[in-house]
Parts: C-alpha cells; structure tokens; sequence
C-alpha cells in the first residue's frame, strides 16, 4: 500500500513541480524584464520600449498559462482522454490569444508615435485630445480582432459571419445612421479642434469643462458639478465658444448714482475710476469708463475694461476685488449709489 502511495505520489510530482513553477516563475520573469527595460530604455526607441513594457505582463501570463497546460498535461491519466485533451488544448488556445490581444491593448499610446509624421499638422504631442481619440480607434480596432482570433479558435465559421455582415451590411447602416454621423462629426471635432480635453466652453445652452471626446458623444461637466453628455453631431451644429482660447475676458459693469451728485463729482469719479482700473495687473488695453444714462431713479456711469484672468473661477475672484476697491472709491469721492424710490405726495386736508 505504501509502495502504491509513494508511485502515485511521484507520478503526481512533476504536475506539482509545473504548478509551483507556474505561481512562481511568471513573477520573477516580470521582475527580470522590468529592471532589463529600465536599464534599456534610454538606448531603445520610445516606440519599441511602449510596446515591449506594454507585453511584459501579459506574455508573463501566457507563461503562466502554458505551465498550467503542461501541469495538467502530465497529471496521470489526463493524456489518456482525448475530448479532455482537445478542450484543454483549446482553453490553452483562447488564454494565449487573449492576452496577446491584451498586450496590443496596452500599447495603444503607440498609435501617437505611428501619426508622428502629421504632427506639425495636427500637433499630436500636445493635443491630448485627439492622441485619445486615436487610441480609442487603435483599441477599437485590438478589441475587433481579438474576437474574431477568438471566435475563429472556437470553431464559428467567422468568414461566413463577414459575408453575411457584407449582405446585412445596408440594413444596418440604415439603422446606425445616427451613431455614423456621430462618429463623423467626432472626427472632425478632433481634426478642426475648436476645443480640447480640459478647455471651458459654452455649446449652446451647455457650459462646462470638457471631460472626453468619444466616437459618439463629448462630455462636459457642469459648473456644478453635472457630467453632461452630448451627442458629437449636435455639438457640430451648436455655436462653439471656447473661453480657454482667448487672451482676456470682457467686464462691463453699470455704476447708478443719485441724482443730487454734483457733475464735478460724476467727472472726478469716471477720472479716479479709470485710473484705478488702469493700474491694476489684471487689465489690459484699454479703459473706458463715462457717463451713459440718465436712468429713472439714477445717472448710470458704464465701465468696460478686460481681464487678463481667464478662468472662470479667478474672473469672479477678481471681479469681486475689484468690485470692493469701488465702492471704497465712490465713498472717497462722495458720490452715492441710487436705488428705486417713490415719492408719495399727500394733498392737505381742508382747514374746518
């Protein structure tokens, strides 16, 4: 009985040996090639190191995989069963395909590198907009022939599925016109770029920092907070204000006075505003500043100037200093601010 326990327990070893190898070799083989890359690295071409950092782990994995294979291989009586033998072989088979599918995945940013030659035209190193674009189409395309390798392995026949697509083709395209002119529109979103992946814009009624640009859709989020999701084809077709693409913001503000302010006062103060505006660091260009109206209830004082803070968070903030700054000015200069009044005259009663 012994004798049978130790010939069972050494027809099991080298199954044991290939699964101990398996947890432990695939880790050390990481570890290798990573130190190998870094030291490497600045002697390799930045396409050449991005594709082989971006196989490091999946080919471990693959490694992984073909010493599960051969453990389970050389386990007693697994090689005597040929359908097990056929359905390991291809479960080896899809493991393999997926990961070298996941390793093309990962080295998507190398679709920058292949457009390098259109760079001066489309400036591919500092959009970071359409380098994701780009890599979304390089996985895309991974992702599409990863499932046909796959489904080839599994036995369906995938070049029948192609022609029958072909023939199906019409109906389909019909049925995704939209998402098609979606993708066109994305395009050429990308390609015209009125704006980019972290740029403030104004999309018709939607105002907001762009988060993504997909094939179908471009998300922005809110002031508050809301991701907004709007369809490519109707950004196309919206007027596009892009607020990070100009060099100073607009501040046009009215200042109402009352009307017993002496016309010394209205000029002095237009004159001290103006240069107060003038020197502040945040103006540039030209300050105007005089008297526009006479309202209902005030003489209105219309001031126009630029701001040269352009985010929308600092415009505010300034405005709000510069705001406080004039109403210290106005009381300097003795002038008031009006505000809407009525004045109710009472007839006297008749004397008894």
């Amino acid at each position: 009985m012994e004798a049978l326990s130790f010939g069972l327990a050494l027809q099991f070893l080298p199954a044991i040996l290939l699964v101990l190898a398996a947890l432990a070799v695939p880790e050390l083989y990481v570890r290798l090639i990573r130190r190998m890359l870094d030291g490497l690295r600045a002697h390799l071409a930045e396409w050449l190191y991005i594709l082989l950092d971006s196989y490091v782990r999946p080919t471990a994995q693959i490694l992984r995989v073909l010493l599960l294979y051969l453990a389970l291989v050389m386990a007693p009586f697994v090689a005597q069963h040929a359908l097990l033998m056929s359905v390991l072989g291809t479960l080896r088979d899809l493991l393999v395909t997926f990961f070298v599918g996941l390793g093309a995945w990962r080295a998507a940013p190398i679709s920058r590198l292949l457009l390098s030659s259109a760079q001066n035209k489309l400036d591919l190193q500092t959009n970071q907009t359409m380098a994701r674009f780009f890599e979304n189409i390089f996985r895309a395309l991974v992702a599409a022939f990863t499932g046909i390798a796959l489904l080839d392995r599994l036995g369906v026949p995938v070049a029948g599925l192609l022609t029958g697509a072909g023939v199906a083709g019409l109906a389909i395209s019909l049925a995704a016109q939209s998402t098609l002119s979606n993708l066109i529109a994305g395009i050429t979103l990308v390609l015209e770029h009125p704006f980019g992946i972290g740029d403030y814009v104004l999309l018709g009624d939607c105002e907001g920092t762009v988060e993504d640009i997909s094939f179908r859709s471009t998300r922005i989020r809110t002031t508050d907070n809301v991701a907004v999701t709007i369809e490519n084809a109707k950004v196309c077709a919206e007027s596009i204000q892009n607020f990070n693409q100009r060099s100073s913001r607009l501040w046009q503000f009215t200042l109402g006075l009352t009307y017993d302010t002496p016309p010394e006062r209205l000029e002095q103060l237009c004159k001290d505003l103006t240069e107060l505006l003038q020197a502040q660091p945040t103006v540039t260009g030209a300050v105007t500043v005089t008297v526009d109206r006479f309202n209902e209830y005030s003489i209105d004082l219309l001031a126009r100037v630029y701001l040269t803070t352009v985010p929308y968070g600092d415009y505010l903030r300034e405005r709000s200093r510069l705001n406080l700054e004039i109403l210290q000015l106005a009381a300097r200069d003795g002038c008031s601010f009006a505000f809407p009044t009525t004045t109710v005259d009472l007839p006297q009663p008749p004397a008894p």
